[in-house]
């Protein structure tokens, strides 16, 4: 496979890109797999999904996407292996980033209200770039969210099921039981692993739904 080599001033594309193979991901669900993954996040009652807003449902369409690992890698890995031969280079190119996606707490630096951010991530206190014409606009110095984020390279994107959090949300029983069995020496190391963070990403998103923080989440097209 040639070498893409992704540019930030590509990202509608990119953008564009990911959201198809997002739809293509998701197109015949397993059954099962659905009802787990709801499981995980709370959102599975009385035998069936259940819903409060459009949030959750996103939310569950990217935990499904990023950090369901029932084989060990996730289902942006799958659909790679699986549609390689009929893939562009691109796409596997994108793909091949996705399956390596993590699921990130990072707190808004700064923003040049057109494109880009600069945020630190949280817990390993490193300063990412991150490419998002939305969010640029609309984010303020201070402000933490939640997502799985996809490095290309010199910057990053994040999945679509961007979460916004607060110092009562990451500091739920869920969320800190989580953190707990992560060994203080290995704790970089640990974050920087997709299969880790997935546990993770598992906690806060069923936390922030159980807890009602998905009531006023908004996303828009970036």
């Amino acid at each position: 496979m040639t070498e893409v080599n992704f540019s930030a001033a590509d990202y509608p594309n990119i953008r564009r890109a990911l959201f198809d193979l997002h739809k293509r991901i998701l197109k015949n669900p397993n059954i099962n797999e659905v009802k787990t993954c709801a499981k995980h996040l709370g959102l599975w009652h009385q035998k069936s999904l259940s819903f409060n807003n459009d949030a959750e449902v996103d939310l569950l369409m990217d935990y499904r996407v990023y950090a369901f690992r029932p084989n060990g890698f996730n289902m942006a890995e799958k659909y790679l292996r699986l549609h390689k031969n009929t893939l562009s280079e691109y796409e596997q190119a994108l793909l091949a980033r996705m399956r390596i996606a993590r699921f990130a707490v990072f707190q808004i630096e700064a923003t040049n209200h057109i494109n880009e951010i600069t945020a630190v991530d949280v817990f390993i206190k490193t300063r990412i770039t991150l490419v998002d014409y939305q969010l640029a606009k609309t984010a303020e110095t201070g402000m933490v969210f939640a997502c799985h984020i996809i490095e290309l390279g010199e910057f990053i994107i994040q999945s679509g099921a961007l979460l916004p959090l607060n110092k009562a949300l990451l500091q739920d029983d869920e969320v800190i039981n989580a953190l707990e069995r992560v060994d203080d020496d290995n704790f970089v190391d640990y974050m920087l692993n997709p299969a880790n963070t997935s546990k993770l990403a598992r906690a806060i998103i069923s936390a922030s739904i159980r807890l009602g923080y998905t009531d006023n989440v908004k996303y828009h097209d970036v």
